[in-house]
């Protein structure tokens, strides 16, 4: 199921005229545009495209799943090349579905079993888009067992058309959970349970001809490949293509702007810069990567390709709330620091719009030090209309960088083959790959010190965290035993120098104790002098269980106290965990090790406000080569804890579409206020629509190419330029010509403000 939406920036407004204006169409002759007439969002619906010449829609057909489409099209909205897949209970029982015998309730869905062990303690989801209604009582219910084994049924609730969401919260006992429907005539077309897709709509290819053009502005289209043709990015376009094969047959894709994104969602980055690179262009030339083009990670199995460019500006800034008043493009990978800021908006920063695949670090000192937010755009814009009150009219810093999408599952060290978005190596001399991210540490002080040690920070491929130090709770081994670094205020002033990076800022790691003590003091003196934390960073090796007089211990006794820990972490703290050392203990058995991995692994992929982790492989005892618990054995071959961590499949780091969480320095998250409607406007019948709307002025000729006129018998001082997606652009103070050559092709919305009237026209 697919939302037709595009982006709508929400503006308070007192009052204005909107109007809707065509300047120069595209760079590329269509024979049809995307109106989103139709009653869905899907790309093979005829009733969703006009011809530009003649007004009507394509005939029934010719848009078609596995038939070439010898057209050239245009769309600005979201799309989906898909096809219905709709079906029903009984036609899925007993594939997805079983047979009860109740006759009240004759189908049944199982959630989780006891047998799933911690997994089915776990919070259960079942969402389900129902397409039919045999009738309007058609129920569902909940049916699960108890600690002692007995089943309890939940009150009957009623199903209705669209997507329903049951919610089974969690319990600390293993348990079975099953959804149970009144009847089998029930229809849908899409399935999920916990997550993962159990059923849904089907994502075709879009085949074009050899010389046909599709042409993405302001939008966004989901398929499973392209095969021939070319698809051209341009401004705000991205493109994600699910299949294992997305570019076929010659097909190739252009970017024309550099904020665009092509999204393969089941291809690595390596693969897909081994298959595709030569289908690939930007600006007329074939990409060279690195040079001109970025393979990021799209968390575990999936590949973002967009452009890099040092000319890209994904932040504006500007000095106004909801995106109003002066502006400035900040460049990426840049520092913009005190004057440097531009149109002298040092100190006199009120609101921002992050471009998605990007994250923004602003901060009061211009060193990047005192209070100071990270803000993520994942994968939606973030428009924050008004900075926390902190950094408003505040900042003197600000550093935009690639976002990279990273799953939870990491290694200690640079384990090659481990099926991990990332890694770290104790020390900040590491490098990031094409498919993993290297997260700098600095172990001690030594790489906290001077400015070469931030200089390096910055300039590390992918990186967008630093991890604090290693272990400088221990003023009689690791970093805390050189430098004073076992004193919480000695440590507190070097890791603050860390704060220069603009990078996110991960705390210092300590021993399995430390983070809840000589952790607790650094972080309170990070907030007394204003030294952010991001992420609380943890060992856990469970030292306080005698594991030298237990080499069999329960697994299940481990992994309860594994859990209590992180628990009691993330009460004290409410941020995110970061888990970079843990195993059951060097002493336990390679089986003990392992049996408390299976029990981990899931429960760490399954819990909100763990971030990522990373095990340890022990250090072996007695000065044998091989110690217990290691992913690999004598030869060199993977162990089958190494193949269980390996094939493991991880979950995102980061789920949400946009992220700007607390930190130690406040204690609230910032909402996105960003709005997403859709208006793919009849755009043939706009001349009329004006007409109607308002004959006090006018604006021609309508297409233009580098002016436009404007009358109007009443008094107006400025007009806005706005794209189709609701950015402003221009400020163009009134006269009879205005300049348009500066704009791209496309479509664009004019405001005007004559403080007596109100008229919103899309």
């Amino acid at each position: 199921m697919f939302t037709q939406r595009c982006n709508l920036i929400k503006i308070n407004l007192k009052r204005y005229y909107y109007l809707l204006i065509v300047f120069s169409l595209n760079l590329y002759t269509q024979d049809y545009v995307w109106t989103g007439n139709g009653t869905d969002s899907n790309f093979f619906n005829e009733e969703n495209w006009v011809d530009v010449t003649t007004s009507q829609p394509p005939s029934v057909g010719s848009l078609e799943p596995s038939q070439v489409i010898y057209k050239d099209l245009s769309i600005s909205c979201i799309v989906n090349a898909e096809t219905s897949n709709e079906t029903d209970i009984a036609s899925q029982t007993p594939a997805i579905f079983d047979n009860s015998q109740s006759q009240t309730w004759p189908y049944v869905i199982s959630v989780a079993t006891a047998n799933d062990g911690i997994i089915s303690q776990l919070t259960q989801s079942v969402e389900i888009n129902v397409t039919f209604l045999p009738s309007l009582g058609e129920t569902y219910r909940v049916v699960k067992t108890f600690a002692n084994g007995n089943w309890y049924n939940d009150q009957p609730e009623a199903l209705q058309l669209g997507v329903n969401t049951i919610i089974v919260s969690a319990v600390n006992f293993d348990r079975n959970v099953k959804i149970q429907f009144s009847s089998g005539d029930i229809k849908f077309d899409m399935l999920r349970v916990n997550g993962k897709n159990i059923f849904s709509s089907v994502q075709e290819p879009i085949i074009l001809g050899s010389t046909n053009v599709l042409e993405i502005i302001d939008g966004e289209l989901e398929a499973e490949s392209l095969i021939g043709g070319k698809i051209i990015l341009d401004e705000n376009a991205y493109l994600h293509l699910s299949g294992n094969d997305p570019i076929q047959s010659d097909a190739k894709i252009e970017f024309i702007d550099n904020l665009t994104w092509l999204k393969l969602s089941d291809v690595k980055p390596q693969t897909a810069h081994d298959l595709y690179t030569t289908q690939l262009f930007f600006n007329g030339s074939n990409v060279v990567y690195p040079s001109s083009i970025r393979f990021d990670n799209y968390y575990q199995n999936g590949t973002v390709i967009r452009p890099d460019d040092n000319q890209l500006t994904p932040l504006i800034v500007y000095d106004g709330e909801s995106l109003n008043g002066s502006s400035a493009n900040i460049l990426i990978n840049e520092i913009k620091s005190g004057q440097t800021i531009p149109n002298q908006l040092n100190d006199n920063l009120s609101s921002f719009l992050l471009k998605r695949g990007y994250m923004a670090t602003l901060a009061v000192n211009e060193d990047g030090t005192g209070n100071s937010k990270v803000f993520i755009a994942s994968e939606e814009d973030l428009a924050v209309h008004s900075l926390p009150i902190e950094l408003d009219n505040d900042v003197s810093f600000i550093r935009v960088i690639p976002w990279n999408w990273v799953s939870k599952k990491g290694t200690g060290g640079d384990i090659t083959g481990m099926n991990n978005s990332w890694f770290y190596r104790w020390n900040n001399t590491g490098t990031s790959d094409i498919q993993r991210e290297c997260v700098p540490m600095s172990w001690g002080k030594g790489g906290a010190d001077d400015e070469n040690d931030i200089l390096n920070y910055r300039s590390k491929y992918k990186a967008t965290h630093i991890l604090g130090f290693n272990e400088p709770d221990d003023c009689n081994g690791q970093s805390g035993q050189y430098n004073n670094m076992c004193d919480p205020e000695v440590a507190i002033g070097y890791y603050e120098n860390l704060m220069k990076t603009g990078l996110r800022m991960v705390s210092p790691a300590g021993r399995q104790d430390a983070a809840l003590n000589w952790i607790n003091t650094f972080n309170n003196l990070g907030v007394q002098n204003e030294v952010r934390i991001d992420v609380i960073a943890v060992h856990w090796y469970d030292w306080y269980s005698d594991p030298q007089n237990s080499p069999n211990a329960d697994p299940n006794a481990i992994f309860e106290r594994f859990k209590n820990y992180l628990s009691n972490v993330y009460e004290l703290y409410s941020l995110p965990i970061w888990i970079t050392e843990f195993n059951a203990n060097k002493y336990r058995t390679s089986d003990v090790n392992e049996a408390f991995m299976r029990l981990a692994i899931p429960y760490l992929e399954n819990t909100s406000y763990i971030e990522r982790y990373a095990w340890f492989e022990p250090v072996p005892v007695n000065n044998n080569n091989i110690g217990n618990g290691e992913f690999f054995d004598i030869n060199g071959n993977l162990s089958s804890m190494g193949l269980f961590y390996k094939n493991y499949e991880s979950t995102s780091s980061i789920p949400e579409n946009f992220y700007a969480n607390i930190n130690n320095l406040s204690d609230a998250t910032q909402n996105n206020d960003y709005i997403f409607t859709c208006y793919p406007s009849n755009l043939l019948n706009i001349e009329q629509e004006l007409q109607m709307a308002n004959k006090t002025f006018k604006f021609f000729p309508n297409p233009a190419k580098n002016q436009i006129q404007f009358q109007s018998n009443e008094t107006i001082e400025y007009i806005y330029i706005y794209n189709i997606k609701g950015y402003l652009i221009s400020k163009i103070k009134t006269n009879n010509l205005i300049d348009i050559s500066t704009l791209k092709p496309g479509i664009y919305i004019m405001m005007v403000n004559n403080n007596s009237t109100k008229l919103i026209k899309k």
